[in-house]
């Protein structure tokens, strides 16, 4: 006989997440059907993150439907493609092993699935949160739907997002069917960040029918010195300068509109993160992605640079005032 058709892989790259792990496994193996399967690429920890999840699988009445596959550190792009060869769902999932899933997420897709069978992508809202005093407390919404609709090309929800300015490359954002990945060429990039950003975008765009729903789903976990919260170097910046313009060589041959705002948002996205480490600006200008990435803006950086003045004004009012000076 068989095997079952396996409906949602969820895969999560691990590195060094220690106790983080217990509580991911437990949230998702809490809502795994028959048909779903969870896959575990640990990137090479040096702590005991693959002992905490070889403990779990051996409990769990779902380990026989739990993959381990160990590797040497090799970074979460080669970690994530792993794990998409490993994956054998009509779905997939990537989530990160330090964040949190809602315990309505799986029953969600299934829902969604019923009501649209050609479903290629599934998104949903999502906070970003911290733990303070052992609660988790939302520092800001990642991204938030008013209410459920669906769009008919990827270019549609792409214009949305940046309207919103709600985009983002993470591919925990959404749910893609398996198909899909594979037709629309999409893979990790191979460097230290920004490995996603364009994965997401080829995967978008080569989706037929994309679904959103307004429910919370995801968490994601900001913890201090977490590449999210931590600051930033010169590197991770020209990183993020060298996928803006290999996105713009995508959307080569779409709208100028989609262009337009691609581009926007993403000089916004370039901007503040120099403007939250001033003093890598000097650093980037001397590299040649960051110094042609500004040449080619100047009006675009005398906006900006008047914006920031204005935002970094009113923050030193705020401050004084508090402070009663």
């Amino acid at each position: 006989m068989s095997a079952s058709p396996i409906f949602l892989s969820v895969v999560v790259p691990c590195y060094n997440v220690g106790p983080a792990i217990d509580e991911l496994l437990a949230s998702i193996t809490a809502q795994m059907g028959d048909s779903d399967e969870l896959v575990l690429v640990d990137d090479g920890s040096v702590d005991d993150t693959a002992a905490r999840i070889r403990t779990f699988v051996a409990r769990s009445p779902r380990g026989a439907q739990i993959v381990l596959e160990q590797t040497p550190n090799a970074g979460a792009a080669r970690a994530r493609a792993l794990g998409l060869g490993l994956a054998r769902g009509d779905f997939v999932f990537f989530c990160d092993s330090d964040d949190l899933l809602d315990a309505g997420f799986v029953a969600t897709l299934r829902r969604e699935h019923a009501r649209h069978p050609a479903m290629d992508l599934l998104f949903f809202s999502s906070d970003m949160v911290t733990e303070r005093d052992g609660r988790l407390v939302p520092v800001a919404p990642k991204v938030a739907y008013a209410q459920a609709r669906t769009y008919a090309d990827g270019g549609e929800l792409l214009a949305h997002h940046f309207r919103q300015r709600m985009y983002t490359a993470a591919v925990w954002t959404y749910v893609a069917r398996r198909e899909l990945l594979a037709r629309s060429g999409a893979a990790f990039t191979d460097r230290g960040a920004h490995e996603d950003h364009l994965f997401t975008l080829k995967v978008i765009l080569s989706a037929r029918l994309i679904v959103a729903v307004p429910e919370l789903l995801y968490r994601q976990r900001v913890r201090d010195g977490s590449l999210t919260n931590s600051r930033k170097s010169a590197g991770y910046v020209v990183d993020r300068i060298t996928a803006a313009n290999e996105a713009m060589a995508v959307l080569r041959d779409r709208p100028a509109m989609l262009r337009r705002l691609y581009d926007d948002w993403s000089f916004y996205s370039v901007m503040w993160m120099l403007w939250d480490n001033r003093d890598l600006i000097g650093a980037v200008a001397r590299t040649r992605e960051g110094r042609a990435y500004l040449a080619a803006r100047p009006l675009r950086l005398l906006g900006f640079a008047a914006r920031a003045a204005r935002r970094g004004l009113r923050r030193a009012g705020a401050q004084a005032r508090r402070s009663g000076e």
